[in-house]
């Protein structure tokens, strides 16, 4: 058993040099030491017993065995502060469920059966197709990391396979949501809405705002006089940008001046920050008799609207929108190509029989 500094309650601690946690044992009469390589007490504790369990099972030429739910909380230590927000919280979610059904699992035990038991409680439970693939792509980074840490033999990930032969039996990705408003169904959608829903949706039509980023906003990010937008890092790829601020959005803005108390853009008349406006979309919706509608449906507007009406350059929008690369937004808009070359006219090259 591993020997280490003790604390009050006799309990195996880490003990600091400087500002680094360190880790000490012994082995057959041999003094082992090892650096943590952090200053956060908690991870230094649960490195000390990762290594620990490691240096035991070397001792009998075994390999150390993890459960996937020690790999999770490595995970998390390890890699969430370099995740996007977006993908912090969608990992979040995923690593709940796939702790619920496999954390106490071998790591070395998750293959077909238990990725197939999975998938049937989950779909059980009333997750959609692409919320498995994206659960299955949370436990396939896991499990890449494992590799990475050496829990795990090099190409022994399982899950790349899975998803390939489950992807022919339905396991896929949903199509990319073409929908986008007309001229007309714009004009009619925000002659329907109460005055705050139509300025925060012609907002997102101009600007291309994310739902979060719109509802966010702050007076410091608008510059009225320069017509732009700035917004934070908290983004859904952690980058800053700027986007156009049409004089239709600015004069919605300025009809609604700033609140003494508060530094939200849209707000609710006593200061608060609106968090969503679903109920009064909703409204608009069915008072002016548009169909299958959705708030992120605004923002796929103000890029269709860049595209075709004014003719910016793909790389134009996909810096607008903030995308993570050019090749997202052309997948994104790939079907206006499509749209356009259905209703382009040729010239006649013969005659009817």
């Amino acid at each position: 058993m591993g020997i280490f500094t003790q604390g009050s309650a006799g309990m195996a601690k880490p003990f600091l040099r400087g500002k680094t946690y360190w880790a000490r044992a012994q082995r057959n009469g041999r003094t082992f030491r090892r650096s943590l390589r952090t200053s956060d007490f908690a991870i230094a504790k649960d490195r000390m017993r990762q290594w620990l369990k490691q240096l035991d099972a070397e001792a009998w030429g075994d390999r150390a065995k993890y459960t996937f739910e020690e790999a999770s909380e490595k995970f998390i230590a390890e890699h969430y502060p370099s995740l996007k927000p977006a993908s912090r919280k969608r990992y979040g979610i995923s690593l709940v469920h796939l702790n619920l059904h496999i954390g106490p699992k071998d790591i070395t035990e998750i293959g077909s059966a238990e990725m197939s038991a999975f998938e049937t409680a989950r779909r059980s439970a009333g997750a959609s197709a692409p919320t498995i693939r994206r659960d299955l792509a949370c436990l396939s980074s896991v499990m890449t990391s494992c590799e990475d840490w050496e829990w795990l033999d090099d190409g022994k990930n399982p899950v790349p396979a899975f998803l390939k032969r489950r992807a022919r039996r339905g396991l896929k990705e949903s199509p990319p949501n073409r929908r986008y408003l007309t001229e007309d169904e714009e004009i009619a959608l925000l002659k329907a809405a109460t005055p705050m829903v139509r300025a925060a949706m012609a907002i997102a039509i101009d600007t291309g705002l994310r739902r979060e980023e719109l509802f966010s906003l702050r007076w410091s990010q608008v510059d009225i006089a320069r017509g732009m937008i700035t917004t934070t890092t908290k983004t859904k790829n952690g980058r800053a940008r700027v986007v156009p601020l049409p004089s239709r959005s600015a004069q919605f803005m300025l009809q609604r001046p700033q609140h003494i108390r508060s530094e939200f853009v849209i707000r609710h008349d006593n200061g608060d920050r609106v968090l969503q406006m679903n109920r009064g979309l909703k409204g608009a919706i069915r008072r002016a008799n548009i169909p299958d509608l959705s708030w992120h449906d605004l923002r796929r507007t103000a890029g269709c609207r860049w595209l075709q009406r004014d003719r910016r350059s793909m790389e134009e929008v996909s810096l607008l929108l903030g995308h993570s690369s050019i090749k997202v937004t052309e997948s994104v808009y790939a079907f206006l190509d499509e749209e356009e070359a259905a209703t382009r006219t040729f010239p006649a090259t013969g005659t009817a029989d």
